[in-house]
C-alpha cells in the first residue's frame, strides 16, 4: 500500500527531528548578515546593501525563489536529491515564499528568518500545512531528511508553536557559511 504525497499523516514528535541543528538565532542573523530592512509587519524590500549583494532570484528546481546565494545553492542540492528519490513528489512541490523582510508574526521585536532569504515555506500539491498542524502532507515528511542532510532546520520541531511548512537554514549552518566566507 502506498501513501499519497498529499495524504495527511501525523506530524512527528519534535524529538524525532533536527538532530544536531537548532533554529537560526536572531542574534546570529544580525551578527552575520546585519539588519535586513526597517522592521515592519508586512513584507518589505531588503534595504541592507551587503545583504542585497548576496541575494538572487533563481530556479532551484521545482520553482524560482529569491534568497541569499548559499541558501539557493543548498536548495538546488536539496531538490536535486528529492527529484532523484521521489520524482512524483518533486513535481508536486511548491512554495508559499522565501524572501520576505518583516517582523516575526506575533513578535514585532524580531525579524523573521525570511527577512534574510534563509527560510522557505513549502506546499505539497498546493496544500499548505498550517501552524501547529497535528497532521501534515506526507511529502513534507519525505523532504525533511534532504533538508536535514544539507543543514536546514524543520520548524515542525520548533519549541512552542510549530510551523511544519517552514524550513530554515540552521544556526550551525549559518555560522559555518560565515566561517567559510560564503556570507561576504
Amino acid at each position: 500500500m502506498s501513501v499519497s504525497y498529499t495524504e495527511l499523516v501525523p506530524t512527528p514528535p519534535r524529538t524525532a527531528m533536527n538532530t544536531g541543528f537548532s533554529p537560526a538565532r536572531h542574534s546570529t542573523m544580525l551578527n552575520t548578515l546585519g539588519v535586513p530592512c526597517p522592521r515592519r509587519t508586512n513584507c518589505s524590500p531588503v534595504t541592507n546593501a551587503r545583504l542585497r549583494a548576496i541575494t538572487s532570484t533563481r530556479d532551484v528546481g521545482p520553482f524560482r525563489v529569491t534568497g541569499i546565494n548559499p541558501a539557493l545553492d543548498s536548495l538546488q542540492k536539496v531538490f536535486s536529491d528529492v527529484q532523484s528519490a521521489f520524482p512524483g513528489l518533486y513535481d508536486l512541490l511548491g512554495t508559499a515564499g522565501m524572501s520576505c523582510c518583516r517582523a516575526v508574526r506575533g513578535n514585532p521585536n524580531f525579524f523573521s528568518n525570511h527577512s534574510w532569504g534563509t527560510a522557505i515555506d513549502l506546499t505539497v500539491g498546493g496544500i499548505l500545512a498550517p501552524l501547529d498542524a497535528a497532521r501534515i502532507p506526507h511529502g513534507l515528511l519525505l523532504v525533511y531528511p534532504f533538508f536535514h542532510r544539507h543543514g536546514w532546520f524543520w520548524a515542525a520541531g520548533y519549541n512552542g508553536r510549530t510551523d511544519p511548512m517552514h524550513f530554515e537554514v540552521a544556526n550551525e549552518t549559518i555560522l559555518q557559511w560565515q566561517q567559510n566566507g560564503l556570507l561576504a
